[in-house]
């Protein structure tokens, strides 16, 4: 049974004096390392919040960087093939004016050839016809010595010229 004498007094006082020592050098320096625990935590998740806002936006330019670097190496691939394009479309066009100048030159040419070839042809035949003209006029025997001189024509006709050797 519970007495109530002078001990349960000073077991109560000292109860009291061990409360209000243990609030005060214990319980109150906890929650102050409490508190300023609670502190740096809600202070730490503030800076990540912040650091994951900065990667965001950080994120973002870099993704719109990457889009534009995209567009841009789109623009000058196209670029870079209407220019390829215009080239080889000038490249054809000079090659195939520079084969009609050829080709026309050649023409004008093989023209003068065939001229040139055919003046002489006409002074050979011109040449030709003198001669046969002057060996008629000076024989009028016969119709044997006509056939005699058709043949030496024919003869000297079949033997190629100097000029024929040449161009053969």
């Amino acid at each position: 049974m519970l007495r109530v004498d002078i001990n349960l007094l000073f077991t109560v006082i000292n109860l009291l004096v061990l409360v209000f020592l243990m609030k005060k050098f214990l319980f109150n320096p906890v929650r102050i390392v409490i508190e300023k625990r609670q502190a740096e935590i809600e202070e730490s998740y503030k800076k990540a919040e912040e650091t994951n806002v900065a990667a965001d936006e950080l994120k973002a330019k870099y993704e719109a960087g990457l889009n534009n670097i995209e567009e841009e190496r789109k623009q000058t691939i196209n670029k870079a093939k209407i220019d390829a394009s215009k080239e080889y479309d000038e490249i054809v066009n000079n090659a195939n004016k520079k084969a009609e100048k050829i080709l026309a030159e050649a023409k004008l040419q093989a023209e003068k050839e065939a001229e040139t070839k055919q003046r002489e042809m006409q002074q050979q035949m011109a040449v030709l016809v003198a001669e046969a003209a002057y060996k008629i006029a000076a024989s009028h025997d016969s119709e044997a010595n006509d056939i005699k001189l058709f043949d030496q024509f024919l003869s000297s006709n079949s033997q190629p010229t100097n000029k024929d050797e040449q161009e053969a």
